[in-house]
């Protein structure tokens, strides 16, 4: 536990703009990391309130490159639909629960940073042409988050530095020195799953089984799961997938399409219902 407030102090000092850190890490952290005990398990499994803290600090990074989208209806109705998917996952609960919310950015991406938050691209939404397929795309993100896909990509010698740097006596009183030290050892941790969520994406492993995920959660929240392999098909058909792009680490796209049209023979017809598409375009009349 107090492992966790010690992370959770850090994740906050991460997380203060740069220009705003003209201040006295001592005193600061004297007051929430005092008691803390040693770490001689510094190199256990990342726990789930860890990993909240860690997803937190990627969520910074990723808005710091797409700013939040300024619309509260439409980031009402995204978290409607997303913790309905979450709810029937096979992780319905995470340390700091799931949280959905919309980006300016207009590059058609998502983000699933570890821990519940999910962050979607306006110009991901403008590409969706119902609920359906929206919650397809969230069940996926969702999936990645479940799985702990983006906690995969911290590297362990990252995890046991952070455990060494953050192992002292009882009472002690940490210096700006090694709150520095212990600081900039987070950062490096958090860096390791930002470069994953932002640039290079998951493996092709990790997004097959994701896909495979979603056409489960989508079925039990009550959605289509064959409109994911409509959003594919017109997303090859617009070129992406290919080369370079936000969707450069999933399977080409004919391989996803014949995975996914594999995967389908699981489900029964169902309908894409016309309410929930009417719902949907009046949410998304709030990305004008």
């Amino acid at each position: 536990m107090k492992r966790i407030i010690l992370l959770a102090a850090v994740a906050a000092m991460a997380l203060v703009p740069s220009s705003s850190r003209a201040v006295d890490w001592g005193s600061i952290a004297g007051s929430v990391v005092q008691g803390t005990v040693q770490m001689a398990e510094a190199a256990k499994e990342i726990t789930p309130s860890e990993e909240h803290y860690i997803g937190r600090a990627v969520a910074a990074m990723v808005m710091a490159k797409y700013p939040l989208f300024n619309n509260a209806g439409l980031n009402r109705y995204l978290n409607q639909v997303g913790l309905t998917l979450s709810s029937v996952s096979e992780r319905p609960n995470t340390y700091g629960g799931y949280h959905f919310a919309v980006l300016a950015g207009e590059e058609p991406n998502a983000f699933a940073c570890p821990g519940g938050i999910i962050l979607v691209n306006r110009g991901l939404l403008r590409q969706i042409q119902n609920e359906d397929q929206l919650a397809a795309i969230l069940a996926h993100e969702v999936a990645h988050v479940a799985q702990r896909h983006g906690i995969s990509a911290i590297k362990k010698s990252r995890w046991t530095k952070l455990g060494f740097y953050a192992a002292g006596e009882v009472g002690k009183q940490y210096t700006p020195s090694e709150i520095g030290d212990l600081t900039g050892a987070f950062q490096n941790v958090v860096t390791d799953v930002a470069k994953k969520v932002i640039e290079s994406g998951y493996s092709q492993s990790d997004e097959k089984k994701a896909d495979q995920a979603a056409l489960r959660i989508a079925w039990n929240a009550g959605y289509n799961p064959a409109e994911m392999l409509e959003f594919v098909k017109s997303q090859e058909a617009k070129g992406i997938g290919h080369g370079q792009g936000p969707f450069a680490s999933h399977p080409k796209p004919e391989k996803r399409i014949k995975m996914i049209e594999g995967d389908l023979g699981a489900f029964g017809p169902a309908a894409t219902e016309k309410v929930r598409t009417a719902r949907f375009k009046a949410a998304m009349a709030g990305l004008r």
